[in-house]
Parts: structure tokens; C-alpha cells; sequence
């Protein structure tokens, strides 16, 4: 197989030195490596230290290194999800009795998307690099190589209490995470169509663990709603929703443990100012 210098090349692909010399096949593995480290966030120093280790031939130091990387980023990238939300539900507050702020939840659609796919991306490379690491240099066949482009249904903390390294989650308590089956897309989507069916609620009043609305008859609007409800459930379990439709009208009800209160405010807004006045 013949030889080829990589002193020249591509810089973000981090050439190896000039008195360095590799194979052109081992010039590719180490090509695809670092350019799937890249799809992950690895730049700058941490990415020349993979290079570096993939030249000296043990491909358990780099896929150990690689997969610490990824830790790192993934809980950097799911406490901005949470804290995407924090500001969300912030912003809702100060909003007060108008209810749902169209603007707050148009960030909470784009940004959060944005941030959940990174953190789909990092979690399925997580899971591909806790693979056993073969032994010698990396090959093709490497995990380290194919972690890019691993695919999971992510698993996005949507609360301090769920954020992977927190210790203070209950054992026995509600797992306060979303599991986007459907993809980013259809969370976006989703969010959206709640927007829609929460604008025609005439009262919004507090209830213990959430929100409580009050809508008009409305059969198609009640049939919107208990689609939603079950939609959402299937992907945040730990919410609970209740549909009413009596004499005087319907009630729909959202809550969660006080761990997801921030989700139920960035999502379903808050009670109107004198409703949350009279519970006080």
C-alpha cells in the first residue's frame, strides 16, 4: 500500500505533523474520525488531542476520550434545554393575566428544537460510544468512527431534577423527561397546535400541580383537545391532563409534579390575574 504524507490537508481535520507519515487508508479512518467530531461540537484543542491519540494507535484511548467529549457536551447541551425552559416560564409570568406570550413561545419552539436535536445527536453518539472498544489502532468498523451518525428516540430533561448528573432525583418519583418518538419536528409541530387549541379558553384559573381553562361548548375544539392530551402524554408521561364537558361548559386540565412546573407555565401559560389572586 503505498504511503502519503499528511503535513499538508485540510486544518479542520487537524493534519498530523510533517515527520509524520500514514497510510492512505489510515489517512481516511482518521479523516472520518475527526470529521464526525466535528458533527458533534469537538473543535479546537480537544479535537487535535484525538488526532494525536489516534496516531499512536490505540483506538481504546480514543474512543475513551471521544465518549468523555460527548459527556461533557451532551450536559452542557441538556441544561440548556432546561434552562430554554426556565426562561420560557419566566417570560410567561411577567406576561401575566394576557396569558400564553405568543413571542416566549415562539422561542421556546425554535430554540428548544434547535438544542433538542443536539442533544439527540450527543445522546445516540453517548450510547454507540459505550460500545467495547476493540483493541490496535482504529479501523473503519470503530465506534468512535460511526457516533456522528448513530441514531436514539432522545430522551430530553426537560427539569433540573432529570438533568443527567443530578443527584437529588427521587427513585421512586416520575421521570421528568420527554421522549420525542416523533422527532423534533413533531414536538415543534405539536407546540404549535397547543398554542392554537389553549387561544379560545375563557378563563384560566390555578389548581394545585397546574393550570385549570375554561372553554364553550366546542365538540371539534373538546376532540382537539383529547388528541393533544394523549399525544403529549405518550411523550411526557409525567403530566396528567382531565377533559370535562358539563352543563355550563368545558374544563381542561394540566398538572405535573412540582418538578415540571416550569414546563406546564413555558407551555400552558399562566392563570388569569384574579383567578391567582382568589386562590392566594
Amino acid at each position: 500500500m503505498a504511503d502519503q504524507s499528511t503535513s499538508g490537508g485540510c486544518t479542520c481535520c487537524a493534519p498530523a505533523p510533517a515527520s509524520t507519515t500514514i497510510s492512505t487508508g489510515a489517512a481516511a479512518v482518521r479523516a472520518r474520525l475527526l470529521a464526525g467530531a466535528e458533527q458533534l461540537g469537538i473543535a479546537g484543542p480537544a479535537l487535535t488531542e484525538l488526532a494525536d491519540l489516534f496516531d499512536g494507535g490505540d483506538c481504546a484511548a480514543v474512543q475513551q476520550r471521544l465518549a468523555a467529549l460527548v459527556a461533557e457536551r451532551l450536559q452542557a447541551a441538556e441544561q440548556a434545554v432546561v434552562e430554554q425552559i426556565e426562561h420560557t416560564a419566566l417570560r410567561q409570568h411577567q406576561a401575566g393575566a394576557a396569558g400564553a406570550d405568543g413571542q416566549a413561545v415562539a422561542a421556546l419552539q425554535s430554540t428548544t428544537a434547535e438544542l433538542t436535536g443536539q442533544v439527540a445527536r450527543l445522546q445516540a453518539a453517548a450510547q454507540h460510544l459505550a460500545a467495547p472498544a476493540r483493541t490496535g489502532a482504529c479501523e473503519a468498523q470503530c465506534a468512535c468512527l460511526s457516533a456522528a451518525s448513530a441514531i436514539t428516540t432522545p430522551r430530553i430533561p426537560v427539569a433540573r431534577a432529570a438533568l443527567t448528573l443530578a443527584d437529588d432525583v427521587a427513585a421512586d418519583g416520575p421521570d421528568i423527561v420527554c421522549t420525542l418518538g416523533g422527532g423534533v419536528e413533531a414536538m415543534r409541530e405539536r407546540v404549535s397546535q397547543w398554542q392554537a387549541a389553549l387561544a379560545p379558553a375563557t378563563g384560566r384559573t390555578p389548581i394545585a400541580g397546574g393550570l385549570q381553562l375554561t372553554y364553550a361548548h366546542d365538540e371539534a375544539l373538546a376532540a382537539e383537545l383529547a388528541r393533544l392530551a394523549a399525544a403529549e402524554f405518550a411523550c411526557c408521561s409525567f403530566f396528567t391532563f382531565t377533559l370535562t364537558v358539563g352543563p355550563g361548559g368545558m374544563t381542561f386540565a394540566v398538572t405535573a409534579p412540582p418538578a415540571a412546573g416550569e414546563l406546564v407555565t413555558a407551555v400552558f401559560g399562566t392563570a388569569d390575574a384574579a383567578a391567582a389572586r382568589k386562590s392566594v
